[in-house]
């Protein structure tokens, strides 16, 4: 039989070490990591099946570099879902996420965001522009569901 695909989609460091730890779920499917490439995500491609979007300088604000850096990633993203061409998008979020998301809303693909783990009683910018088109939107904090009314509470990855 074949497997559904799925793309899990992030930026890098703990949005990434969140998505890993759904590793036991997502080798059941046809998976594919996106992240943003970076020296700390390179050695992945050894053990999982992954693609690199473009990275953003650490430190950097939301200027006119990080509007070009969604816009190419907005591409990018756009040649990997024809590519890979998923049922459904999970990602545990941030600015990375949020082309994908789009596009893939638009392909017909579901929309899964996992809050950060780090959201304990806080809304999150990237969230806050995908959550009107979520089709689950989790969250690992109960206290969080207060901010987001239709957010579905499964306790935390970790």
């Amino acid at each position: 039989m074949k497997k559904k695909k799925i793309i899990l989609i992030c930026s890098d460091g703990g949005h990434l070490a969140q998505i890993l730890e759904l590793k036991d779920m997502f080798l059941t499917y046809d998976y594919l990591i996106v992240t943003e490439e970076s020296p700390a995500t390179l050695p992945l491609k050894e053990k999982y099946n992954i693609k690199y979007l473009k990275g953003r300088s650490k430190g950097q604000k939301r200027n006119l570099s990080f509007i070009y850096s969604l816009i190419v990633n907005a591409f990018l993203s756009l040649k990997i879902l024809i590519q890979h061409f998923p049922k459904a998008i999970i990602t545990t979020g941030s600015h990375t996420a949020i082309p994908m998301c789009f596009l893939g809303k638009i392909s017909g693909a579901k929309i899964i965001w996992i809050l950060s783990y780090a959201r304990i009683n806080s809304r999150a910018f990237s969230a806050d522009i995908i959550y009107p088109f979520a089709d689950k939107f989790i969250v690992q904090w109960p206290g969080v569901q207060k901010l987001y009314k239709k957010a579905i509470y499964l306790g935390g990855i970790y």
